[in-house]
């Protein structure tokens, strides 16, 4: 450590004969190895009951209790504020609670070790007190996150994480204080989670990956292993307990359907074309995120090219069609899901008339499906036609591929409707284009509006259960 790092702790407040902190953690062979091998960034891929979480954990507390710098803060995220409460409070409880300073914030999901200073011989104070902060954090916002520091964090189940998580937030709360990362999970398809374990092999300086499947580890009895596997269907069990990053998904809508269109060479390089109009294909949102498609016709117009995708929170329709504006784009059509013909409370007028008044012309307002496996059979079935940029519809992309039904729990069962998470916004602007866009209509130049009968009825329920 050098004194030219304004973190840093003077060198003599470190004791010389500090005092040795048992948490009672012992970790197994393989976990072992893990601590001896992790660098500055990491990615482990391991089976479930593995002890993952278990491991990342108590490397976080060492870090922490062993980091030299001022008031050091962490961060352990799941990809839900609940997951993070679920999977490591109780961990970080039973391992810290008898460490001298300790405090817990059940409320706040918020761990502190407060450190007190230290003095020379003479008295003097030569490090002012200060306290290490642990904090447990869900992905479902990761707006939320961002502006924070951190010496190190823990991205649990990073492959159901929205993606743009790491590079535009967490990676810079770890610049200045130069921290450490680790991705662990169990595979779900080629995801964002895939990707960044195929950056860290090819970047071994700085990024250490590791891959456990329950066939090498030993740590489920051979019995259990024959037992799950009767259990399980082959792709479920190949999945989670052998690591495969290749099985079929189970519950998810269009993995399948992307996964052919790569095959295909579907998803490439699909540049705008400035003599052919674009056509626009919204799901509205404030506090979640508004997404947007934006696709033309292809060169022998029996299909369409999805040129590029856009998606952010906390915007309202005035900035986005402000930023719509700065793009070379010749816009025909603004297609909006049904909220878009609601009624705003404060003015009494419909939401797109509003946008009308800003500039926005020739809007049209997609009807719902009569019933809710209508959207997602209508994306199925126009994916075959389409073409995506991959660059600029990467993140629309991930939401397509992780688009998946909800889970219940307590039934141990899938339930009929979509998962309302990050995947389903651009999800859901996509099922805008699918229901409402019409081979030559929509993508005809026309400076008028020209109301279209909705192909579906309206209904009193949500389609996609928000």
């Amino acid at each position: 450590m050098t004194q030219s790092n304004p973190f840093a702790v003077h060198p003599d407040a470190l004791p010389k004969n500090a005092n040795i902190i048992s948490t009672g953690y012992v970790p197994r062979t393989l976990q072992a190895e893990m601590h001896n091998r992790f660098k500055r960034f990491n990615v482990v891929v391991a089976h479930r009951r593995f002890g993952k979480s278990l491991c990342v954990i108590n490397e976080m507390i060492d870090k922490a209790l062993t980091n030299p710098l001022r008031n050091p803060h962490y961060a352990y995220i799941a990809p839900t504020y609940s997951a993070a409460e679920r999977i490591s409070w109780q961990y970080f409880i039973d391992y810290m609670e008898t460490i001298p300073g300790f405090k817990a914030n059940i409320g706040k999901l918020r761990i502190m070790v407060e450190r007190p200073a230290q003095r020379d011989r003479a008295g003097a104070v030569i490090r002012r007190a200060d306290t290490i902060t642990i904090y447990l954090l869900g992905a479902e916002n990761p707006d939320s996150i961002r502006g924070m520091y951190m010496d190190g964090v823990v991205l649990d189940e990073y492959g159901e994480m929205n993606p743009v998580i790491w590079g535009t937030i967490i990676r810079p709360c770890l610049s200045d204080r130069e921290g450490w990362a680790i991705f662990i999970g169990t595979p779900k398809g080629r995801n964002s989670f895939f990707e960044m374990y195929e950056y860290g092999k090819a970047h071994t300086d700085d990024w250490y990956t590791a891959i456990f499947p329950a066939s090498n580890t030993g740590i489920i009895p051979e019995k259990e292993l024959a037992s799950l596997r009767e259990e399980f269907t082959e792709d479920e069990f190949s999945q989670e307990f052998l690591c495969s990053f290749t099985a079929a998904l189970t519950g998810f809508y269009l993995s399948k359907k992307l996964a052919d269109l790569r095959v295909n060479n579907r998803i490439g390089d699909v540049p705008h074309n400035p003599a052919k109009p674009v056509a626009t294909f919204w799901d509205l949102g404030l506090s979640d995120d508004m997404s947007i498609w934006f696709a033309q016709l292809n060169a022998t117009h029996t299909g369409y090219n999805i040129i590029d995708y856009m998606s952010a929170p906390g915007y309202t329709v005035e900035w986005w069609w402000k930023e719509l504006q700065k793009l070379p784009y010749n816009y025909v059509r603004h297609y909006w899901p049904h909220d878009g013909g609601r009624r705003e409370i404060v003015t009494g007028k419909e939401r797109w008339l509003i946008a009308e008044a800003l500039g926005m012309r020739n809007i049209e307002v997609v009807g719902r499906p009569l019933k809710k496996s209508d959207a997602i059979e209508a994306i199925r079935t126009i994916l075959p036609m389409c073409s995506f940029d991959a660059v600029k519809c990467e993140k629309g992309i991930f939401c397509l591929e992780n688009w998946q039904r909800e889970w219940d729990s307590k039934n141990k069962r899938f339930k009929d409707n979509p998962k309302h998470d990050w995947a389903s916004h651009g999800s859901d602007a996509f099922s805008t284009f699918a229901l409402g866009v019409d081979l030559v209509y929509s993508f005809t130049d026309t400076n008028s509006m020209i109301p279209r009968t909705p192909v579906f009825a309206e209904a009193d329920w949500d389609a996609f259960g928000e």
